[in-house]
């Protein structure tokens, strides 16, 4: 089977395996699982899955970290002044956005991007309607955007693992069948 063949057929049923699987658990967010999944491929998840495992997780863990402790920095702004209210949060992501890209100077976290979906995931979720507050965010739960965001990442990255294998034994039986022809052939 091609590489494109493979992959194809890849997306289609882990898709659709995974969002059936996904409408049994609906405290998991299908949309950061699939973030996630596509961060396992930009991070060279097609020929290095053992690598993109780890560094998606390590990536999307530490901008999700950073932006569940700058939730719980917006919601104690110490400000009372309407440029207070208004400046505290740009302000405060900005500083942490900078801390971010800054660390892709460390060879740990070299895939700004990726550090960067985190952050964004947290944020996609806590904003959900009653879910930015401190009782959330500091609960121990599912509706804690911290937990339910590592976890996404979890399966994203599994899935993004599964795919990669499956795509490379896809692609490799065929190679295999090619490869015994050339040699049936060739004697």
């Amino acid at each position: 089977m091609t590489q494109l063949n493979a992959a194809t057929f890849s997306a289609f049923a882990l898709t659709t395996i995974v969002l059936y699987v996904l409408g049994f658990f609906t405290f998991i967010p299908p949309w950061a699982v699939f973030i996630t999944w596509a961060c396992f491929f930009h991070m060279n998840g097609g020929a290095n899955r053992n690598l993109a495992f780890i560094t998606t997780i390590r990536h999307m863990a530490l901008g999700a970290t950073a932006a569940w402790i700058s939730a719980i920095v917006l919601l104690n702004n110490p400000f009372d002044s309407e440029w207070g209210q208004r400046l505290w949060g740009p302000v405060c992501i900005g500083i942490i956005i900078a801390i971010l890209t800054r660390m892709g100077t460390i060879a740990l976290f070299s895939v700004t991007p990726a550090i960067i979906y985190g952050y964004a995931s947290i944020f996609a979720f806590a904003t959900t309607t009653g879910l930015f507050a401190a009782e959330h965010l500091l609960s121990v739960s599912f509706n804690n955007a911290l937990l339910a965001i590592m976890f996404s990442t979890v399966v994203g990255a599994s899935a993004g693992y599964i795919n990669a294998a499956l795509v490379a034994a896809l692609v490799g039986q065929e190679a295999t069948k090619a490869s015994k022809m050339e040699s049936v052939v060739s004697e």
